[in-house]
């Protein structure tokens, strides 16, 4: 890792701030090479993601509600449903007024603790750095938050950025995952962002100044810190570029002010985060003006950033969600509909080029009331449920699935919709084609109108395959090469694999051994050279060879063999491994090992760079 120290050994915290100002600038050249790409690897703590994913959950693992002496949750069970739904990415709050507080004084127990947990389970971790410690607040803190609906002490700005660039050094050293001054176990946090929903005055009861100034101040800390952490804005809600009531201001005009203001801060991130609900409708709506649908946010939003930054800054959508309450309100869905708006509003972000995203959210740890809207947007019902399943669950399990490693490649023959900011969006078919790392085609498709049936060209050689929403498979009829696609506001998906082919590497292995050489283990790669898995059983072997590994299920899996030279005279001995995949082929593989009585290595010389 490129890496601008500041700490060492003992009295970590005092030798950082030390010298945090001396490294800063080195730091913000360094890291201003970051500005117009993101890094296409990232430094991952074993078994962490080393990229960053499509899909995110926001999960608040590392809440305080759910300790032992709060609520208890189960977060093993949590953790393992989260992983069984596909998601690779979790959101997490990092509360500096939890964390630090009396200046200096650090309380990381808790937050290592869940960071950890979180880290072992192999979710890669994007922190929000938000609210403020009693002692750094600003002066008039108790005056702003009786304003423009109130809000709470915590969430006001602090009074001096650089005590926020403070904390962002202490907490992006602790959890970059380099194994120096980390935390233990050195749990990586690979992206941040500044904040939460600034231009809500009830999350940020300041003045967009305010905010350009603990972006610039917080982006220049963190990249000081850990120059390959991808650095996000906080999330601002998006509605039409403009609107403003009160303390709350549309993102992209909040934003907007407070580049004006602090003009640093238009290069202080490396994505921008957006929050395009829209609680109270479906993301597609007929009817709806162009502008304001989930697609006319996201292009508008593209557009903004376009002309500020350029197209390689990505767009994040770091919450988006609907609520399934129970009180008589607009805002409130059925479960089916929260299912079905989904993966509509997750295709709709992916075909226009959203980065990331977050759906809001995994598991109210608050427990809220069914009548509740925040707390009804999870997936997963209450910990008295036994977190059971949402219809949404599962089809966000069925999207990670399928589109979770796909990328969107164009528009099918049904597609008609045409995008207008300044007209009512018309009802219309949706057919997004996306292709997956494998060579799958995978079709989404839908309808705001009436239900009806489509026909889809289906491209030769390939088989295909009919899923509904929530990963069941469906009929298909498949008449002179076109499949019959029943359209309607739950959204199918036709997948078209090619066919299977077994692929065992390396086709044939010679093994070198003396009879003193302890047993050792090897491996060969099963491989289907189609799109899809393939399971597969072996055998062979002898009293020299020994299979580890008998059967296996995936696209790209391993089969290990134990080779124990022990007893052998020297000589050639042969024997062969055979995988059988059934429809995929068969395949066997040659072993054959050499036993000598002496083996001679020839070392390369090392030679030293001069200087």
């Amino acid at each position: 890792m490129l890496r601008c120290r500041h700490g060492n050994e003992g009295g970590y915290l005092e030798t950082a701030m030390e010298r945090y100002a001396r490294n800063l600038l080195i730091c913000w050249i360094i890291s201003s090479l970051f500005l117009t790409t993101l890094p296409a690897t990232l430094v991952a703590a074993p078994g962490q993601p080393s990229r960053l994913g499509t899909l995110g959950m926001n999960t608040y693992f590392s809440g305080l509600e759910r300790l032992p002496q709060n609520r208890n949750d189960d977060l093993g069970a949590l953790i393992n449903t989260t992983r069984d739904l596909g998601v690779s990415w979790v959101r997490e709050e990092i509360s500096w007024a939890n964390l630090e507080p009396a200046k200096g004084a650090f309380s990381w127990s808790l937050m290592d603790t869940a960071l950890s947990q979180t880290a072992n389970a192999g979710f890669g971790i994007i922190g929000m750095l938000l609210t403020t410690p009693t002692w750094a607040r600003v002066g008039d803190c108790a005056s702003r938050i009786t304003r423009n609906g109130g809000s709470q002490n915590y969430w006001c700005p602090p009074a001096n950025p650089q005590d926020f660039a403070d904390f962002v050094v202490a907490a992006v050293e602790r959890y970059d995952g380099d194994g120096i001054n980390d935390a233990p176990g050195s749990p990586r946090v690979a992206a941040w962002q500044i904040w939460n929903e600034p231009n809500n005055w009830a999350t940020w009861p300041g003045e967009a100044n305010e905010y350009g100034a603990l972006l610039a101040a917080g982006y220049a800390a963190a990249k000081a810190a850990d120059p390959t952490a991808i650095v996000a804005t906080g999330g601002v809600y998006v509605f039409d570029g403009g609107t403003r009531t009160g303390g709350n201001r549309d993102g992209l005009e909040f934003l907007g002010a407070a580049f004006a203001a602090v003009p640093g801060a238009q290069n202080s991130f490396d994505a921008l985060a957006i929050h395009p609900y829209m609680p109270d409708t479906a993301p597609d709506r007929a009817g709806l003006f162009g502008l304001v649908s989930l697609w006319g946010r996201i292009a508008n939003t593209r557009g903004w950033l376009d002309a500020r930054r350029g197209p390689q800054v990505p767009i994040w959508i770091s919450e988006l969600g609907w609520s399934t309450c129970t009180a008589s309100s607009p805002v409130c869905k059925n479960e089916q509909d929260q299912a079905n708006y989904l993966v509509r509003s997750h295709g709709i972000a992916l075909a226009l080029g959203v980065r990331h995203i977050n759906w809001f959210q995994l598991e109210d740890k608050f427990d809220s009331p069914s009548t509740d809207l925040w707390g009804n947007a999870a997936l997963l019902r209450n910990r008295d449920q036994g977190y059971s399943r949402k219809p949404a669950a599962n089809a966000y399990a069925t999207l990670a699935t399928q589109l979770g490693a796909a990328t969107f490649i164009g528009f099918g023959p049904l597609h008609n919709y045409t995008f207008q900011s300044n007209a009512l969006t018309p009802a219309a078919r949706y057919h997004l084609r996306f292709q997956t790392s494998t060579g799958a085609l995978v079709d989404l498709l839908w309808t705001t109108g009436s239900a009806e049936t489509g026909l889809v060209p289906l491209e030769a050689g390939r088989s295909a395959q009919l899923i509904n929403r929530d990963g069941a498979t469906l009929p298909l009829t498949i008449t002179g090469g076109q499949a019959q696609i029943p359209l309607s506001g739950t959204p199918v998906y036709l997948r078209q694999d090619t066919p299977p082919q077994l692929a065992v590497v390396p086709a044939t292995v010679t093994l070198l051994a003396q009879p003193t050489d302890p047993e050792t283990t090897y491996a060969l790669t099963i491989q289907n050279l189609g799109s899809t898995s393939i399971a597969w059983n072996a055998s062979g072997g002898t009293g020299w060879l020994t299979l580890e590994t008998t059967s296996g299920n995936g696209y790209r899996t391993e089969l290990r063999y134990r080779v124990n030279p022990a007893g052998l005279t020297p000589g050639t001995y042969t024997t062969t491994i055979t995988v059988n995949a059934g429809s995929a082929g068969s395949q066997s593989i040659p072993i054959t090992l050499r036993v000598v009585t002496t083996i001679y290595r020839t070392y390369m010389p090392v030679i030293a760079s001069g200087g």
